[in-house]
């Protein structure tokens, strides 16, 4: 009994302490986080946000939590800050004097005159110190009328612990709530309180969001709760469409800049491709949330005369100006499939716009409205669905395929007596990897796509060049002046290679361990074959091979010696795009010998 009684103790004071050690890894701790949805019986809405929060390193007051920023429309919103109060480590309270709001224009609608009346209130937190507690509670009331619906999301956690997590969500009584809940199982508690129906989901000791890199987007492994009163998505989106801007109207600016593409460019793609430049290049991106917006657009011609639009703009600009050069174009906006819920009518899942545009000679060129894409969007969009909204019609929902892509590169070189390169490289690049929009653009550009122990200069004359939607294939011949670097007796030479394939990811340096699942973008296959006639120089060491095969994929390095020819193979295969944490050490394997330099470069000397 005496024994019971002494683990049990050791319990009930182990566990605090572990917990405590754990949230003072962190800048900061919420102690509390509440957030209360209103849905006024006079159509209006309200939304409260009530924290408070320890500070437990400099940083946490220095650089992250000092200011609370809160952004919102005048024309349509107000805000009341009703209490900010810090909480010092001796228990003093300070109230925050009148300067410490001070309203500014938030930084993503400078130079955006269409937007310049939002609204930043920027709220700085007196006396902060380590282990002082913050407290802020404000309100935003936004009018009748100007979103399409109540509609919320909400991620159930932040970049912080949080002790005690609340959110409510209030209606009328006599309306309905569509709501789910992700990747929880979390049920809310329901209450009627004075004629409202209350949805409260309450969470202790939520862990913070991880820090770790490639991770799913949007959070989405995290628990989220989704709302809206709409009857469904397809009402919201048909509110949404049904606005001015839906009607694609060009004014007499933009058919005269159609009528100078058409009567230069003769061929569909180039026109199709011509327009896009303009927008992307000529016209500015006002990196406006739709929510601030009401979720309204502008009309093209307004984008157009103001040389600048959010996202949903500038796609409704393309597509107007492409229907104006008699294309076929539809906007498209983009959705995570995980957070997809055709019962659900919201459209703050909407996380970019493309435009789909066709032409009868052509597959389906699925456009950036932010960047000259260079392969069509269809075969780099896993994990998404298409809304493709069309006038007068029921908006479709299509789900992306998931699209295997490989890159093959073929290298043939001699070494002369002056230890220059010389020969050909033959690159096969398949649906994602594949430059299609690139070679109709320009064939010279594709020269931009090899590095490694080759560069643009170094390719001389293009041999062949064959293009398509989901194959391109390119040879040049190649001559390289200084090819090594060199080192006492030795010579250095890097392997040539493509820079949009596994290296355009960005993984060099991978941690040890992992907690979250990886995301990568792909299901990807790159090939490397060179093979080099040494002529005066010899290979420093002899042949070679690795090879890894796991859960993840598999990877392949080898040299062989076959007379003066020196014949190097290179391969990395991963054959799924989530990594989940028990495979993690296989992926790094894969990851850490693709980049190591033992596989980068070969050593020779000269004879």
């Amino acid at each position: 009994m005496k024994k019971t009684f002494i683990l049990l103790s050791f319990l009930f004071f182990y566990f605090p302490v572990l917990l405590f050690s754990q949230d003072s890894n962190y800048d900061a701790v919420y102690n509390k986080l509440t957030k209360v949805y209103t849905l006024n019986t006079d159509g209006s809405m309200d939304y409260q946000y009530i924290k408070e929060m320890k500070l437990q390193t400099y940083r946490s007051f220095h650089s992250l939590y000092g200011e609370t920023f809160i952004v919102y429309n005048p024309a349509f919103q107000t805000l009341k800050v009703d209490k900010v109060q810090t909480i010092m480590q001796d228990g003093k309270k300070v109230n925050a004097p009148a300067n410490a709001y001070n309203e500014v224009l938030p930084s993503f609608a400078a130079n955006a005159p269409a937007f310049n009346g939002l609204r930043e209130m920027v709220v700085t937190h007196p006396g902060t110190e380590r282990n002082a507690i913050l407290i802020i509670d404000y309100t935003i009331h936004t009018k009748k009328g100007w979103y399409p619906a109540f509609m919320g999301m909400e991620v159930l956690a932040e970049s912080e612990p949080v002790k005690d997590l609340t959110l409510k969500i209030r209606v009328p009584a006599q309306v309905k709530l569509n709501l789910r809940t992700l990747n929880s199982d979390i049920v809310p508690v329901t209450s009627n309180e004075q004629g409202f129906q209350v949805y409260t989901w309450n969470l202790k000791d939520v862990p913070a969001i991880s820090t770790e890199e490639n991770q799913k987007g949007w959070n989405e492994r995290y628990a989220r709760v989704i709302f809206s009163t709409a009857k469904d998505r397809q009402a919201t989106y048909t509110g949404f469409m049904n606005q001015p801007a839906f009607k694609f109207t060009v004014n007499a600016d933009m058919k005269s800049y159609v009528s100078g593409i058409l009567a230069n460019n003769k061929e569909a793609f180039d026109i199709i491709l011509k327009i896009q430049d303009k927008v992307v290049n000529d016209v500015k991106l006002f990196p406006v949330p739709l929510r601030l917006t009401g979720f309204t657009c502008r009309p093209a011609m307004e984008t157009w005369n103001s040389n600048g639009g959010t996202l949903a703009e500038k796609a409704i600009l393309l597509v107007s100006l492409l229907k104006e050069a008699g294309i076929v174009a539809d906007l498209a906006g983009v959705v995570k499939t995980s957070i997809f819920d055709e019962t659900v009518g919201t459209l703050l899942d909407l996380d970019d716009f493309i435009v789909i545009a066709r032409a009868k000679e052509l597959e389906p060129m699925y456009l950036s409205v932010n960047t000259l894409n260079p392969q069509s969007l269809k075969y780099g969009l896993p994990g998404r669905e298409l809304v493709i909204f069309r006038p007068g019609e029921k908006p479709e929902a299509v789900k992306m395929e998931e699209y295997k892509n490989r890159i093959s590169l073929i290298s043939q070189f001699a070494i002369n007596d002056k230890k220059q390169l010389e020969g050909e490289v033959a690159a096969t690049f398949i649906n994602n990897s594949a430059p299609w929009l690139t070679q109709l653009r320009d064939q010279v550009k594709m020269k931009n796509f090899f590095t490694g122990g080759i560069s643009p200069a170094d390719l001389k004359e293009l041999k062949v060049n064959t293009t398509g939607p989901i194959e391109g294939f390119a040879r040049y011949t190649v001559v390289k002046e200084k090819p090594f670097r060199k080192d006492s007796i030795f010579y250095f030479y890097t392997l040539p290679a493509i820079s949009t394939g596994i290296d355009s990811w960005g993984m060099k340096l991978l941690p040890a361990d992992r907690t979250t699942p990886l995301e990568i973008p792909s299901v990807m296959e790159e090939n490397y074959e060179l093979t080099l006639a040494t002529g005066p120089m010899v290979f420093f060491s002899s042949g070679k091979k690795t090879e890894i095969k796991n859960n993840c994929g598999s990877f392949l390095y080898e040299v062989k010696q076959d007379g003066d020819k020196l014949v190097v193979k290179k391969n990395l295969f991963f054959s799924k795009r989530i990594i989940n944490p028990e495979d993690y050490a296989g992926f790094k394997a894969l990851m850490d010998n693709w980049n190591s330099n033992n596989t980068r470069e070969i050593v020779l000397k000269a004879k």
